[in-house]
This record gives C-alpha cells, sequence and structure tokens, in this order.
C-alpha cells in the first residue's frame, strides 16, 4: 500500500496562502470596520475638575508624558486649576501640552456679517504626581481575565517591546519606542471576532508598527492621519496581524475585521491594488522580523 506524504508548508506558504485569503475577504466586504474595545473612563488620562477623558492628539501627549516620567495617576490639570484645588504644583515641574479647540465669533470689515471660527489653543497641564496638596485617586484594578494565549505572549515577551496597558487608545509611539493599548477587559470583539482575538490582533498589529522604527527596518512612520503614507503603514501592520494570527493559531483563517480595516485605508489610496501588494510585501518582512527577534531571544536562554 502506498504511504501517502504530508505536505510541509513553508513560511512563505503561509503567507501567501493568508494573503490569498485576506484579499478574498476584501472583495467579499465593506470598510465598515468596528473598534472591538470599549474603554473604561475611569482609567483614561482625564481633567482632574471636568472629569472629561482627553481626546484625540491629547491622549498621545499625556500617554506619552506619563511613560517618560512614570507617572501613576492618570489626572491632569492645569496650574490654575489645581490651586483652585488647593494644590501646589511642585516648582521645577514641567508641563505637559495639550491643545483644545475653541470657537469664537469674528465679524466681516467689509459686510459685518458675524461667523463662528475654530480657534485652536494651546496648555499646559500638569499630572497628579506633579503637586502636593491632592490625593490622587488610584487607577482602578482591571478584573483577572481568562484569555492568555500562550505563543502570542511569548512572541511578543521575546521581542523585547515595551508594552503598556490603559487609556482608550491602541498606538506605537516611535520616538519614546514603546506600545500602548488598552487593558484587556476593555476589548468586547466584534460578530467576526472573540474577545481574545481582537485584544491580540490589535497586539499584533502595534507590534508591526514597532517593526518599522529607524533602528529595526526603518519604514516611514510619520505621516498624518489620513495621508497616504500614514494609510499605507495601516496597510502593513494590519497585513502583518493577519499573518502573525494565522501563524500562531489566534484565528484558523482572517477575519473579516481584518479586510474591512483593510479596505478602510485602501480607499485612502484609491484602491491602488499595487500598494496593497507592496504592503504585503513589508508585512511580511515585519512579521519575519517578529519572528527572528524571538528566534534570537529564545537562543540566548
Amino acid at each position: 500500500m502506498a504511504k501517502t506524504m504530508a505536505k510541509t508548508f513553508t513560511k512563505k506558504d503561509r503567507y501567501q496562502m493568508v494573503t490569498d485569503m485576506v484579499i478574498d475577504l476584501m472583495d467579499k466586504h465593506g470598510s465598515n470596520w468596528t473598534k472591538p474595545w470599549q474603554a473604561s473612563a475611569g482609567n483614561s488620562h482625564h481633567n482632574v475638575v471636568s472629569g472629561k477623558p482627553y481626546q484625540g492628539t491629547n491622549i498621545f501627549m499625556t500617554a506619552i508624558s506619563s511613560y517618560k516620567n512614570e507617572f501613576k495617576s492618570n489626572q491632569w490639570a492645569t496650574y490654575k486649576q489645581w490651586e483652585k484645588l488647593g494644590a501646589t504644583v511642585r516648582k521645577g515641574s514641567k508641563g505637559t501640552d495639550i491643545v483644545f479647540f475653541d470657537k469664537v465669533m469674528i465679524t466681516d470689515k467689509i459686510t459685518e456679517e458675524q461667523a463662528m471660527v475654530p480657534l485652536l489653543k494651546g496648555f499646559s497641564i500638569f499630572n497628579a504626581d506633579q503637586v502636593d496638596g491632592f490625593d490622587a485617586k488610584p487607577v482602578e484594578e482591571q478584573p483577572a481575565i481568562a484569555f492568555n494565549h500562550h505563543d502570542t505572549e511569548k512572541l511578543v515577551s521575546d521581542t523585547g517591546a515595551i508594552i503598556k496597558h490603559g487609556g482608550g487608545k491602541a498606538f506605537y509611539a516611535p520616538q519614546p519606542d514603546f506600545i500602548q493599548m488598552p487593558e484587556k477587559a476593555d476589548f468586547k470583539g466584534t460578530k467576526d471576532s472573540t474577545p481574545e482575538q481582537s485584544y491580540y490582533g490589535t497586539l499584533l498589529h502595534e507590534l508591526c508598527h514597532w517593526t518599522g522604527h529607524k533602528t529595526r527596518l526603518d519604514r516611514k512612520l510619520i505621516g498624518r492621519f489620513g495621508s497616504n503614507a500614514y494609510a499605507f503603514e495601516e496597510l502593513v501592520a494590519e497585513t502583518g496581524s493577519a499573518f502573525l494570527a494565522a501563524m500562531l493559531g489566534l484565528e484558523k483563517e482572517p477575519t473579516p475585521d481584518h479586510a474591512k480595516y483593510l479596505n478602510n485605508w485602501l480607499e485612502v489610496l484609491k484602491s491602488d491594488k499595487r500598494a496593497m501588494m507592496k504592503a504585503f510585501g513589508q508585512a511580511q518582512k515585519a512579521a519575519d522580523f517578529i519572528l527572528a527577534s524571538q528566534a534570537q531571544a529564545i537562543a540566548a536562554e
């Protein structure tokens, strides 16, 4: 009786299989991607007076400042706001710059017509760890989460990437070189992905951005939100995440969530299929770099 030979798939074969699946899903699904987490309001960086979480660029500014200065509190206020609360900003403390859009009424000198126009204002804020005379509210402890995908946790740990948790945004900050993630408990998943798949898929996405640092694969990571450069990097990171998720067994195959996210950014590039294929190539390099980082870490153990 003739023996059947099991086919051995190389890493290149796996990349091609996932690529084919992703392209097929992109043809079938639109770009109505849904964010798979809902941030815990109490754990977001927020103004201590209004209680409102910071939004947009200010999320990045407060997170990066907290990382650099090792702040433990997520409560912030301006110098004058701290004074009104009876607290004193310590001498020599450096403020964190944030921006705020306000509206002002202007009058046209010729027509005398009035109109409301947006005005960008800048402020310096100080963390509760920088003041005296105020009892900072402790950051809420998150409940224990059941999911803990060993192979993915090991891969991420072996890369040596710095991962921080908290707040309502997932992002990679190139200049301080760290990844910010919402808490595991904040991931609710989608109709196509479990909370576990959503969390690790997001983490792997940011890890692929991490590979683009100038000391690693040196991709262009600085680009205005919505620009072609930004969109292309998002294609690279999400495709790399799909590659790694399949290799790690997080997903049996790419999900519609990957396709919707990719289609969302491909629209910025005006559905340029050549850009998509170039992104696939860069995503392979990102995944290879991450896997090689783990291999080096294991060899050094």
